[in-house]
C-alpha cells in the first residue's frame, strides 16, 4: 500500500514538474528590437479588429477584457514573452486603457497594436500594422503582410486594404499621409516606409491611394548604399511636383559606383534613368518606351 502511495506522489509530481515547464517565465524581460518601437508612456492603437486584454504577458494568461480597433493605450511596461502568434514575433506590454472614465490595466500583446497613425484633410484615421500571411511559400520567409485600415473620426472602419513587403533587417518605420498630388480622382495618398539604416539594408516606400470608395496601388519608391563605394535611389515624382502632364508619375533612378576605391577622393560612374507611370483615374501603368 505504501509502495503504491509513493508512486502515485512521483507521477503526480513528474506531471506537475512537466505542467510548469509548459508555462513560461511570467515575466521574462524582452530586450529585441522591434518595429513598434514602444516605450514605457508612449501612446499606442489598437490596430487588429478585436484585442484581447490579458492577466499576465502570454497566452496562458486569463481574457479580461476587448479592444476594438482604433482605441488609445498607454505603454506602462517594458516588453515581455516575445513570441510568435500572427506570423511573426512581437513581446507583451502592460497597457492602461479608458472604460468609460476609468482606468484599466492588463497585457496585450504587441502585434495586436498599429505601428502608426496618422490622419488626412478630412479627418480620417490611417492606421497600419502586419497581419497573417496566410499563403506563405517556403522562399518567402522574409516576406511580410502590411495591412492599412481607414476609420472615420469615430473609429469606425471605413475599409481595409494590404499588400506583401519585404523585409531584410530595416530598423524602423514611419508613415506620412498626402493629398491627392495632383492625381485626379484620388482624395488621399498613404506612404509607408521600412528603413534600412545599416550598409547593404534598403529602405523601401509604399504607396496606396484612396479614391473615396477603393484603395489603389501606385508605384513605390527604394534606396540602398553600401560603405560608399555604392548607392541606389529612386525618386518619385507626382503631378504635383513634376508639373508636367498631370497623368504622369514620374520615377528617377539614379545608381553610383565608385571607379577607384584607393583614389584619395572617390568619384562615382553614375547611370540614370527615368521610368514613367499613366495614371488613367484609377490604376497607374508602367509606360513601355521603344528604343
Amino acid at each position: 500500500m505504501i509502495r503504491s502511495l509513493i508512486a502515485i506522489l512521483i507521477c503526480v509530481c513528474s506531471l506537475s514538474g512537466h505542467a510548469q515547464q509548459d508555462e513560461p517565465a511570467a515575466y521574462a524581460v524582452n530586450e529585441e528590437f522591434n518595429l513598434w518601437n514602444k516605450n514605457k508612456g508612449d501612446m499606442a492603437y489598437v490596430f487588429a479588429d478585436v484585442a484581447y486584454i490579458r492577466d499576465n504577458p502570454g497566452l496562458y494568461g486569463k481574457v479580461i477584457d476587448s479592444l476594438q480597433v482604433g482605441a488609445p493605450v498607454i505603454i506602462r511596461s517594458e516588453g515581455y514573452n516575445t513570441m510568435m502568434i500572427k506570423d511573426f514575433y512581437a513581446p507583451w506590454h502592460k497597457i492602461e486603457y479608458l472604460v468609460g472614465s476609468s482606468k484599466k490595466e492588463g497585457f496585450i500583446w504587441l502585434g495586436l497594436l498599429a505601428f502608426n497613425i496618422n490622419k488626412d484633410n478630412e479627418g480620417n484615421i490611417w492606421l497600419y500594422g502586419f497581419n497573417k500571411y496566410m499563403n506563405r511559400s517556403n522562399d518567402e520567409s522574409t516576406v511580410n503582410l502590411c495591412e492599412v485600415k481607414l476609420l472615420d473620426k469615430n473609429t469606425n472602419l471605413i475599409a481595409k486594404t494590404s499588400y506583401l513587403v519585404t523585409m531584410g533587417g530595416q530598423t524602423y518605420t514611419d508613415a506620412k499621409v498626402f493629398g491627392n498630388m495632383g492625381l485626379e480622382g484620388i482624395r488621399a495618398i498613404h506612404r509607408v516606409g521600412f528603413h534600412g539604416e545599416a550598409c547593404g539594408i534598403s529602405t523601401e516606400y509604399y504607396y496606396i491611394g484612396w479614391t473615396g470608395s477603393d484603395f489603389v496601388r501606385l508605384p513605390g519608391k527604394s534606396s540602398v548604399s553600401d560603405a560608399g563605394v555604392f548607392y541606389y535611389n529612386e525618386k518619385l515624382l507626382f503631378p504635383s511636383e513634376h508639373n508636367l502632364d498631370p497623368t504622369l508619375i514620374i520615377k528617377d533612378i539614379e545608381e553610383g559606383e565608385v571607379i577607384d576605391i584607393d583614389a584619395e577622393e572617390l568619384e562615382y560612374k553614375i547611370k540614370k534613368k527615368r521610368t514613367k507611370y499613366l495614371w488613367n483615374g484609377q490604376v497607374a501603368s508602367e509606360i513601355i518606351e521603344m528604343k
